[in-house]
């Protein structure tokens, strides 16, 4: 047995099947995966010895989650998690090991997981409330509850194969959390939806917490899993890394992507062609670089986080007046800002360069304002002693760093820190506030 398994074994927060919803015992499965469809073939036939490699998707998992337990299931992707899922809820069986789940269970898994494209929304209603075992009585009676909820309107007698993503699971949601289970699973499904339906669903969510029942979720939502999770599951390569609460491991799983991140992306930048870069070539950027608030070197950040760039430059020949400055992108392209030198109300003033010269142009950042996802850099020096700013080296996509944690529970683009004060008072009484700030 693994490190990894035995240290899941002794950090798990029940302590057998008879007080958890879901316990799961050296679970384990195994794909055979073939590099030519022939060679299944030819094993069936057994002509031969296999011709299969296994790949192992789920390896030695044991779990225990008690009834009425929010967790979540964290990792980067092909851990293992929605094999994992699947697993519990019996639409795969294990390779080894068992499952034990206490309760009725309703599950959001792949979308667009148990319709029948050619359908009706509505037809797809019946097909899965009956595969969940519902009677048509009790669905007639849930029926219009579900379509509400969905906001599907006039599209539910339309077939679902000409669903958007987010229509598929508003329709699947809405038919999971009718059935009134006991233990809910979902996948990521819910990061396809419009931010106003996932708040409904949110909220739905927390309806189930209250009334004690079970949920088990993947995310990659680190704002929500630790509000909504007391016990966290971080998966790599099969199998359980690390179990215990939402701060820590979630903290842990971060810690993992930074470094994992720093790595993907220095690899990339070795092995990227150049991207557009032009100018008249008096100085050139030879170095750029983001540096982390503890001085390292990195390509991935934190929201709220101090950092630098820094331009590494050195001139060819003489230049007149050069700028310096960057530009900040989405990785979509969307311009996100742009800055020199000279830009400020105290402009720093770069006289004449000589050939042979060379130094450092830094910018630090009190914090990262960005929100989650994948950006880059533009560095360029300009030659500002004509009328007109003529290009000296100017440099397109640089650069390209990730920001991972955008646990602010804001949305969008920029991270803005936000004092939020809600007051209430009855008839002529004291005015109550209360204060968050984020």
């Amino acid at each position: 047995m693994s490190n990894a398994t035995e240290r899941a074994r002794v950090e798990s927060h029940s302590t057998g099947a008879s007080t958890s919803a879901i316990h799961c015992q050296d679970l384990s499965k195994a794909y055979q995966m073939y590099a030519k469809p022939i060679h299944r073939l030819w094993d069936v036939m057994r002509l031969g010895g296999p011709r299969y490699q296994e790949f192992w998707a789920v390896r030695n998992v044991y779990l225990d989650i008690p009834h009425g337990s929010t967790v979540g299931i964290i990792g980067e992707n092909g851990a293992g998690k929605s094999t994992l899922l699947k697993l519990l809820t019996g639409i795969t069986k294990p390779t080894t090991g068992t499952v034990e789940v206490q309760g009725r269970v309703a599950s959001l898994l792949e979308l667009g997981a148990g319709f029948h494209p050619e359908f009706s929304g509505r037809e797809n209603i019946y097909l899965n409330c009956s595969i969940l075992g519902m009677n048509e009585e009790e669905i007639d009676r849930r029926y219009q509850s579900i379509v509400d909820f969905s906001e599907l309107g006039d599209f539910i007698e339309r077939p679902v194969k000409t669903y958007s993503s987010g229509m598929y699971v508003r329709l699947g949601f809405s038919v999971a959390a009718s059935v009134d289970p006991d233990i809910f699973i979902i996948d990521e499904a819910l990061s396809v939806g419009d931010e106003h339906f996932k708040g409904k669903c949110t909220n739905r969510l927390n309806e189930f917490r209250e009334q004690g029942k079970t949920i088990v979720f993947v995310s990659h939502d680190m704002g929500a899993v630790k509000s909504m999770c007391q016990w966290v599951v971080l998966m790599d390569k099969g199998e359980v890394l690390e179990q215990g609460t939402a701060e820590k491991v979630s903290d842990q799983y971060l810690k993992r992507a930074h470094e994992r991140g720093n790595e993907r992306l220095s690899a990339l930048h070795r092995g990227t062609s150049e991207y557009p870069r032009w100018g008249s070539g008096e100085i050139e950027v030879v170095d750029t670089q983001m540096i982390a608030a503890d001085g390292s070197k990195s390509h991935v950040f934190r929201t709220d986080e101090p950092f630098r760039v820094r331009l590494t430059w050195k001139a060819h020949a003489a230049a007149k007046r050069p700028v310096f400055g960057l530009g900040i992108y989405r990785s979509d392209g969307t311009y996100v800002n742009g800055s020199n030198h000279e830009w400020r109300h105290d402009p720093i003033e770069l006289l004449d360069v000589k050939a042979g010269e060379e130094g450092e142009v830094e910018m630090s950042f009190d914090s990262m304002p960005l929100l989650q996802g994948q950006y880059y850099l533009t560095s360029f020096v300009y030659d500002h002693s004509k009328a007109a700013p003529t290009a000296i080296d100017h440099r397109e996509h640089v650069l390209t760093f990730e920001v991972i944690d955008a646990l602010h529970h804001q949305h969008g683009l920029l991270y803005l820190p936000t004092l939020w004060q809600v007051s209430r008072r009855a008839g002529g009484g004291p005015t109550e506030v209360r204060e968050s700030r984020r």
